[in-house]
């Protein structure tokens, strides 16, 4: 953490995430305006908890707007308080394993607390918590941390060179794990033991040596994942995901029914953003208010949210 700035760090997270945000958002509100039937008071009360991210607390609020933003709200607390984990771990690797049981713990006692109150279904359930809020899902954010501290300072310099591919494998055994996964109501990552796989065994025993495989191996999946094409899909991929919901795609789907057509169209309009609309307003908010412009090292490794 030398040289670490916090001011640097939240305004170029800010810069990254909020300006293409905020005109999407802006501009899905503006579209369904004309045939919401809600009361102007309420639509602008949901219109203000999308903007502010506040809508993944909320169970009537969670899918408004943008759908698919509700996991914007996990990764903004995350961003929020991030400063303050790596400060702890810091002192001591323990808080990698402390800082999630008392995070989980916390959002349980928003359950207990506010599961009572009927307020537009605040932390209303369980199902709320560990499906759409970070206090539910902070595992996959310290395994993700715990990627990096690997990296800076685990198996860097060892000789086994196939965390790619033992990622894969974990991946596709975590996903059939999940498949088997039925209940009464519930099945899949909805069931218990479903989501319990989805938020810690697919992250740890999947995603992780995955990543890390990604970043120090040189195998035909980190080369084609490093050409040009999936670099600038990566770019990208951040208005990919604000897009691929939504009005852009209720539109293309009236056009056409071709699922590959209308993937690959969303793809040229992401792209198209990303160069006109949110590359250049993340290099002038960052350029303006903490005096970095981002490179392309820097787009690429914080492309995907």
């Amino acid at each position: 953490m030398v040289n670490f700035s916090v001011k640097k760090y939240m305004v170029n997270r800010v810069a990254k995430i909020y300006p293409m945000y905020f005109i999407l958002t802006t501009l899905t509100f503006l579209v369904l305006s004309f045939k919401t039937s809600e009361t102007l008071s309420k639509y602008f009360v949901t219109y203000i908890l999308n903007i502010s991210f506040l809508r993944g607390f909320f169970d009537q609020f969670k899918f408004s707007g943008i759908a698919q933003g509700w996991s914007l709200t996990a990764e903004e607390v995350f961003d929020i308080l991030a400063p303050f984990f790596f400060l702890l771990l810091k002192k001591s690797k323990l808080y990698l394993f402390v800082l999630p049981m008392v995070i989980i713990s916390f959002g349980l006692g928003l359950v207990v607390i506010f599961s009572t109150i009927n307020f537009y279904g605040f932390f209303s359930s369980f199902k709320l918590l560990f499906n759409y809020t970070f206090f539910g899902r902070c595992s996959e954010f310290f395994i993700g941390i715990a990627l990096a501290l690997i990296y800076k300072n685990g198996f860097s310099k060892t000789r086994f060179r196939h965390f790619t591919y033992i990622g894969l494998i974990g991946i596709g055994v975590s996903i059939f794990l999940i498949s088997l996964c039925k209940g009464n109501a519930d099945f899949g990552i909805r069931h218990p033991f479903g989501k319990l796989i989805n938020t810690l065994i697919l992250p740890l025993i999947g995603i992780l040596p995955f990543y890390y495989g990604l970043i120090k191996e040189n195998t035909l999946i980190s080369k084609i994942l490093s050409s040009n094409l999936f670099v600038l899909l990566g770019k990208s991929s951040y208005t990919f995901y604000l897009i691929h919901m939504g009005i852009f795609s209720i539109v293309l789907h009236k056009i056409t029914t071709n699922y590959i057509l209308i993937f690959v169209v969303l793809n040229i309009i992401s792209i198209l953003f990303y160069k006109y609309v949110e590359n250049p307003l993340n290099v002038y908010f960052r350029a303006k208010f903490s005096g970095t412009i981002p490179s392309n090292k820097y787009n690429i490794a914080n492309s995907v949210v």
